[in-house]
């Protein structure tokens, strides 16, 4: 992190979840380079229990905001003085899902209660509208590079993140915590024009179309063929 001294921002936390090793040098150089207001900490909490880091983290966060990160990303430098500059409770960077077809990790709720199971994504279209985009109470997106004040925090209590209330069988706790900003009465906003690179492991491998090779990415059981430069 950059120290950046009279930012007119106040300090606050970077809360990392994270494994017992690093994932990416990617998000360890964002990480690095990234400017954050003068007196801003980092919390560095690992295990595999995701959500749990996540509740450690804000447990031991000082100032007045956190900054949710996971070492799977990867982002620009002025990162988080552009979200703090919007000034409002909470807001989220954009993270295209890992798989394909790269569509934004922002889901529309099905209209019959909280339920969380195959649920739509939006499409690039739908946040090129505005800037700053309200999510609509219902709709869901995670936390990667979520910016949340404190006071906002407290209002909702610890444990934030919680396991297997959508389903007893999957985390999903990213969401659960989105759910629980909108029923708070916190509006959550969408920065769509700030993109965190979403970073995974996949093979480059070759396909047969119409009797040749061509290049193809495969990942999460997908194969996507692509051009022939």
């Amino acid at each position: 992190m950059i120290q950046v001294p009279d930012t007119g921002f106040t300090p606050g936390t970077i809360v990392l979840a994270a494994g017992g090793q690093p994932r990416h040098h990617e998000f360890q150089e964002s990480l690095a380079k990234v400017f954050v207001p003068n007196g801003t900490m980092l919390q560095i909490i690992t295990s595999c229990d995701v959500a749990n880091n996540f509740n450690k983290g804000v447990r031991a966060a000082t100032g007045d905001w956190v900054w949710f990160l996971g070492d799977d990303h990867a982002f620009a430098p002025d990162t988080l003085m552009r979200l703090l500059n919007y000034n409002v409770d909470v807001v989220v960077p954009v993270s295209p899902c890992k798989t394909p077809f790269a569509y934004p990790f922002v889901l529309h709720g099905r209209g019959d209660g909280w339920w969380y199971i195959d649920l739509q994504t939006y499409s690039w279209a739908e946040l090129n509208k505005q800037p700053l985009f309200v999510l609509p109470k219902g709709d869901f997106i995670g936390q990667a590079g979520m910016l949340v004040t404190k006071s906002v925090l407290d209002k909702i209590g610890d444990p934030w993140f919680k396991c297997g209330k959508f389903n007893e069988g999957r985390l999903q706790e990213d969401v659960w915590f989105c759910k629980e900003l909108q029923e708070s009465g916190c509006t959550v906003h969408v920065a769509t024009e700030i993109i965190l690179d979403h970073y995974w492991f996949m093979a480059v491998s070759a396909k047969r179309i119409n009797g040749r090779w061509v290049p193809s990415l495969k990942a999460a059981g997908f194969e996507v063929v692509l051009p022939d430069l």
